[in-house]
């Protein structure tokens, strides 16, 4: 072997083990999401509430606009809730054996709230479920009741919230999630 083609043989060598050693299976990184829900999909059903693939951060999408309430009065917050195509979340209340979605709302600075009105789902089949089952597609909008005490102060405020829901895709129900959510409210 001359010592051109030795040198050639040696730098082939040596680009195949550098191409190697630096070959990983990274995963790839999630969409940045805001106030959001996220997976491997996969083709085997989990049972709700197991450990199982984890959904996309970004299936399910959660905005609260500022609401106005006077001191003393009462007022409505609303929760929309966007879903992602190809993924639902469970209903309120829930088909058996589903985790319902739940908003639950702190209390503050003499700020109180009462019980969220869900919206109505809808009812569908899936392969992982032979019964229909009832869900959250698209869009949703919960209600959020709130009155704000004698004792109130002016001014703005945001209520601390916690959203719980169970994205599923129509093969696979993933594992459930809680996201935190900002309610605004302006007391005047």
């Amino acid at each position: 072997m001359t010592r051109t083609t030795f040198s050639l043989f040696c730098l082939l060598i040596s680009l195949a083990l550098a191409g190697c050693s630096q070959t990983e299976n990274k995963p790839a990184e999630a969409p940045a999401a805001s106030t959001t829900a996220t997976p491997a999909a996969s083709s085997a059903a989990t049972p709700a509430g197991e450990a199982g693939p984890n959904a996309p951060e970004d299936v399910v999408q959660v905005s609260a606009p500022p609401v106005d309430i006077t001191v003393g009065g009462a007022a409505e917050a609303t929760v929309r809730l966007k879903i992602a195509n190809g993924y639902h979340i469970n209903g309120n209340p829930a088909s058996k054996f589903q985790i319902a979605t739940a908003l639950e709302v702190a209390s503050a600075e003499d700020i109180t709230a009462a019980q969220p009105v869900y919206p109505p789902s809808v009812k569908k089949t899936f392969e992982f479920s032979k019964e229909p089952i009832v869900i959250y597609e698209g869009e949703a909008v919960i209600k959020q009741p709130l009155r704000a005490g004698a004792t109130a102060s002016k001014g703005s405020h945001s209520l601390r919230a916690k959203l719980r829901i169970q994205p599923c895709d129509n093969k696979v129900c993933f594992p459930p999630r809680t996201l935190d959510v900002s309610l605004p409210v302006n007391v005047k």
